[in-house]
């Protein structure tokens, strides 16, 4: 398996199911193996059903194709950090995504992240790689396997060697033009003075950590992921604190974003998410994450 997309769902019946018809049209045009997880996060609507009616009617039509659709259904509410976390961990690809329920950012922009990853469909000439090509290392070999040998985040200046990244995350701040729709201007606001924080009690040099578009390497992702401890919205501030942490270089990506009506976020989760950053900052200090 060559790509899992991971995309977590609370109460998204009238959204997923024409950001997961998108998603299947783009993933039917390539040559490399895929999956895709949806994981509902106990939502109190119809999710579960209508992903599954149509999991159910895609599968009855007997397409030939690469990959296929799979609802993991929880039926308590965890949190986005909980689902995505299982998702990542349960999911086979050789490279692990996850992405909005709303399709904010469609997963056509991938293809602005595939130049930087490591072993990427480009990289080997065709759109799907070579046998050859894939990490084929057990568990135990990954654990042994030498870890980059510089912390860093790049994004900002000159490129370093491309196709050597195992860690790229989107972003929606790093060009003016990438936000085609904009968020209500108290949440930008917020956004802002939230990314500022997070600079400086994490450490975390990056114009957007928010954004719900990043794509990590089986190697990453088991690494970071088991020792994920946020559940709710601050997860992806952890997930790259640990990701710096183990020594990952991370690339940051300009990519096109769109708000969406019907948030799921509320207005309270800004001060759980404050509370969530100082929890990361204290794990950093007593070295939780080593």
């Amino acid at each position: 398996m060559y790509l899992s997309v991971i995309i977590p769902a609370f109460n998204e019946e009238k959204r997923l199911p024409e950001t997961l018809k998108k998603i299947r049209n783009h993933l039917q045009n390539q040559k490399y193996d895929w999956e895709v997880l949806i994981i509902n996060d106990g939502s109190k609507d119809k999710t579960a059903a209508v992903v599954s009616e149509l999991i159910k009617n895609w599968q009855a039509r007997s397409e030939r194709s690469r990959g296929g659709f799979r609802l993991i259904d929880n039926k308590e509410n965890c949190g986005k950090g909980a689902v995505v976390k299982q998702g990542m961990l349960e999911a086979k690809g050789e490279w692990r995504l996850f992405m909005d329920a709303d399709n904010s950012t469609d997963l056509s922009e991938i293809e602005k992240l595939w130049e930087f990853a490591r072993q990427s469909p480009q990289s080997t000439g065709s759109s799907r790689p070579s046998e050859a090509s894939l990490p084929t290392r057990s568990a135990s070999a990954l654990d042994r396997a030498p870890r980059p040998a510089r912390v860093t985040l790049e994004g900002h200046g000159s490129l370093p060697c491309e196709g050597h990244y195992d860690i790229i995350a989107g972003s929606r701040y790093l060009k003016k033009d990438s936000i085609k729709i904009k968020q209500p201007l108290i949440r930008r606001m917020v956004s802002r003075i939230g990314n500022v924080l997070i600079r400086i009690l994490l450490g975390l040099n990056m114009a957007d950590t928010q954004c719900g578009f990043k794509m990590f390497s089986v190697r990453a992702t088991k690494e970071v992921f088991p020792l994920q401890t946020i559940e709710r919205w601050g997860f992806d501030m952890e997930i790259l604190a640990i990701s710096i942490k183990k020594g990952y270089k991370i690339k940051e990506v300009a990519v096109d974003w769109y708000d969406s009506t019907g948030s799921q976020v509320k207005k309270s989760a800004t001060l759980k998410t404050l509370k969530e950053l100082l929890i990361i900052k204290w794990h950093l200090i007593k070295g939780k994450y080593s």
